[in-house]
């Protein structure tokens, strides 16, 4: 998987695109980032797990309230057009099933969701889904109508009409998958992980991202010898950036009370790291020539 040809890790200053609040004035040409949570599995009251939306219209994982804070934090959830599952542990579509009865419920002949994720679990998790909802006792709701499964396996990758996406394995007991977003209008370039624990071959799925959201389960560190749940400390989160020579590290996926010590850590190796908070988007534009 190519990128962007090495540079050195840039500062806040040197950053090659302007990353603008939502508030700000900007172009209409941004790639808009918006963080619904960034807690680890099991939030504290006012969080979510992590979770995120790009450009408002494509949902990367579910956490738990994914319809509740989407609308919290301003957007339609009839807007959606894709849900990315980057695994299949219950933090990361918890919300799946308020989702799709929402889209049902309001909106009925409106199109499918389409939902990626890896190809062992996503159909089964859909189908769970589906059942919870009780769709063969209520066939009015119409639910399977409102989603469209998608597996994907590791190196699959694909272009719609707003972006390239490009997929890697993370490592993690279950099957999971790293994804590589390109804004096609805008050039900009997020990568996410998902839950991983340290892996080399990730290098080249987020080199040169203009943004890597990446997870720090294991808080400032170390992390366990064994590592038997397969995620990373902040270490381990920083030297990725540096090795794929990214723009600006994004950290998820820890424990509220750990978070600034993680950021702290991170920021020792990678400065141009921050730990995003719940309802933030990051817009990054090309900067004129």
């Amino acid at each position: 998987m190519s990128g962007k040809k090495s540079k050195p890790s840039p500062s806040r200053d040197e950053s090659i695109l302007n990353m603008e609040s939502i508030t700000s004035t900007s172009t209409i040409n941004a790639t808009a980032i918006t963080f619904l949570g960034t807690a680890a599995a099991t939030p504290g009251p006012g969080h979510d797990t992590a979770s995120f939306l790009l450009n408002g219209r494509y949902l990367v994982d579910a956490g738990w309230c994914a319809v509740l804070r989407m609308q919290s934090f301003g957007f339609d959830p009839l807007a959606l057009e894709c849900l990315f599952l980057t695994h299949c542990h219950h933090d990361h579509y918890l919300g799946l099933p308020a989702l799709i009865f929402y889209r049902a419920m309001n909106a009925p002949s409106g199109p499918p969701l389409t939902i990626f994720g890896p190809v062992e679990d996503v159909e089964k998790v859909v189908r769970l889904s589906l059942d919870l909802l009780q769709t063969s006792r209520f066939p009015e709701l119409n639910a399977e109508a409102a989603v469209d499964i998608r597996p994907l396996a590791p190196g699959d990758h694909f272009e719609n009409d707003d972006f390239r996406i490009e997929t890697a394995a993370s490592v993690h007991p279950v099957p999971a998958l790293c994804y590589r977003f390109t804004d096609l209008r805008t050039g900009s370039v997020v990568a996410f992980t998902g839950d991983t624990a340290p892996a080399p071959h990730l290098v080249d799925c987020v080199r040169g991202a203009d943004l890597l959201i990446t997870e720090a389960s294991y808080g400032p560190g170390p992390i366990p010898a064994e590592n038997r749940w397969g995620h990373q400390a902040a270490p381990e989160a920083a030297q990725l950036a540096v090795d794929g020579n990214v723009t600006r590290l994004a950290l998820v996926h820890c424990r509220e009370r750990s978070q600034q010590a993680t950021l702290t850590v991170a920021q020792k190796i990678f400065p141009n790291a921050f730990w995003p908070h719940d309802g933030e988007t990051i817009r990054l534009t090309p900067v004129t020539p």
